[in-house]
């Protein structure tokens, strides 16, 4: 993900309260670009991934011509992508007007690298899409906020399903004291967004299953501030393709229809860029102690690597 320019925000202990739309934006602007590849964690709505975004599967039903069609329901909730209207009020200035949809296909009016999307996508997770300089859904009259729970019921559903399946093996293994197994957990959380459950085929291995857990917890966590300890802990940190952040490039079949869904505008020559790839090393894995605290004995010793 790549957070764009800041010029402050309004308060919210995430620091994310003021999300907007390239070229519609205001004053205090904080702009979050999903990158194309986390996106693509978003899989199908009947629970299968999308193996290629550049490639159809007949068995998940992705199609990269429709690649916003049939997806799960949380890419909906949490991912603007081309053609998705943007403002709801009126826009004063004719020359504007084209920006109430999101142009995000390639060369689009919201690709703009300094003050658009440099990833074919937009999060809007956690504001309305009114936050925007036409509709003003950010002014203080709005009471625009954000509600943090201090834990989330997904996530404990989704640390047990991790340690039941590590620690026992298996998509099946279970604590003693408690009913469910590893992929009962998962599949209560895809039950709750009305996602297909973990399909048969990633239950044969602890390796296969661990695919699922790690995607099911980059969709449902997404964008609030897991990924990265995540993966530390998973000591995928420096690996390809985490590593790197990439671009969804495509062109519109045809002129964007106002009236038609979204979901269903057709795409061509769709593929993926890379923009950078995170030099991440081994002391990643470590957090550097005060260069004070490290020198006050010899064998209080920095961290390896800092």
């Amino acid at each position: 993900m790549f957070r764009g320019p800041y010029y402050g925000a309004n308060g919210s202990n995430w620091g994310t309260s003021k999300q907007y739309s390239p070229l519609i934006i205001s004053e205090g602007d904080v702009k979050f670009l999903p990158t194309s590849n986390y996106v693509n964690y978003y899989g199908m709505a009947n629970g299968l991934p999308i193996k290629d975004v550049t490639q159809a599967d007949s068995e998940s039903g992705y199609n990269p011509e429709y690649p916003w069609k049939g997806r799960d329901p949380r890419f909906y909730n949490d991912i603007v992508f081309d053609g998705v209207k943007m403002v709801a009020g009126s826009i004063p200035n004719a020359s504007e007007a084209n920006n109430r949809y999101a142009n995000l296909h390639t060369g689009g009016s919201y690709r703009d690298i300094a003050t658009g999307s440099r990833t074919g996508y937009l999060l809007f997770k956690f504001v309305p899409r009114t936050a925007n300089k036409y509709d003003q859904g950010y002014s203080y009259d709005k009471s625009l906020n954000i509600h943090l729970p201090y834990m989330r019921l997904a996530d404990v559903y989704l640390m047990y399903a991790e340690a039941a399946a590590m620690g026992y093996g298996s998509p099946t293994g279970k604590s003693a004291s408690y009913s469910k197994t590893a992929v009962d957990a998962i599949n209560v959380i895809r039950d709750r967004a009305s996602v297909g459950r973990v399909a048969s085929k990633f239950l044969g291995s602890l390796d296969l299953f661990m695919e699922e857990v790690r995607r099911e917890r980059a969709v449902e966590l997404s964008f609030e501030g897991h990924r990265f300890n995540d993966l530390r802990r998973w000591l995928l940190l420096t690996q390809s393709p985490y590593t790197l952040k990439k671009s969804l490039e495509f062109d519109r079949a045809s002129t964007l229809d106002p009236n038609k869904d979204p979901k269903e505008n057709r795409v061509l020559n769709i593929r993926e860029t890379t923009i950078l790839e995170r030099k991440f090393t081994d002391k990643h894995y470590w957090l550097p102690l005060k260069n004070n605290d490290a020198n006050l004995y010899l064998e209080f010793a920095q961290n390896p690597g800092w």
